[in-house]
């Protein structure tokens, strides 16, 4: 069988997926305030959704990478941010785990020591040859073929 071809992009934040998470917010923010109980438990619970909902979107807007080359031996090589944990600008990794749901692929990444970052590809941020190429790939690739790579896999 011959062997898929090497596949790189940049990954830039999705905007949908950024408006998404603060509907989700204020959904629950809603919900909270519908509920009875406790004024000192609301204000808890508000103050603990606004904190979640504010470093989700952190880090949906900063992400960790910056670029992904997955190879066709099914490692990863990995650029990273300026502020990322890793002192190294480039990384060998691996393609962790992979689904595709409708429009929406979900890559997992993990890298030495112990790092690992999930990609949310939607339409608004990976072109359509991208994702075209992305999804016959992941079609293709069997579940142990995903983690394969120099990435630690515990």
């Amino acid at each position: 069988m011959k062997e898929a071809p090497a596949i790189g992009f940049h990954y830039r934040a999705s905007s949908a997926l950024a408006v998404l998470t603060v509907a989700v917010v204020v959904l629950a923010i809603v919900a909270l305030s519908l509920v009875g109980g406790p004024g000192w438990l609301h204000g808890l619970l508000l103050l603990a959704m606004v904190a979640y909902g504010g470093w989700s979107l952190v880090s949906l807007l900063r992400p960790a990478v910056k670029s992904v080359l997955w190879r066709a031996d099914g490692g990863a090589e990995l650029t990273l941010q300026a502020y990322a944990s890793d002192p190294h600008d480039e990384v060998q990794g691996a393609i962790a785990s992979a689904r595709v749901l409708g429009p929406l692929i979900v890559l997992t990444l993990r890298w030495p020591p112990r790092e690992r970052m999930t990609l949310w590809l939607l339409p608004d941020n990976l072109d359509r040859d991208t994702r075209r190429r992305l999804r016959m790939r992941l079609g293709g690739s069997s579940a142990t073929g995903l983690a394969s790579g120099t990435a630690d896999n515990h």
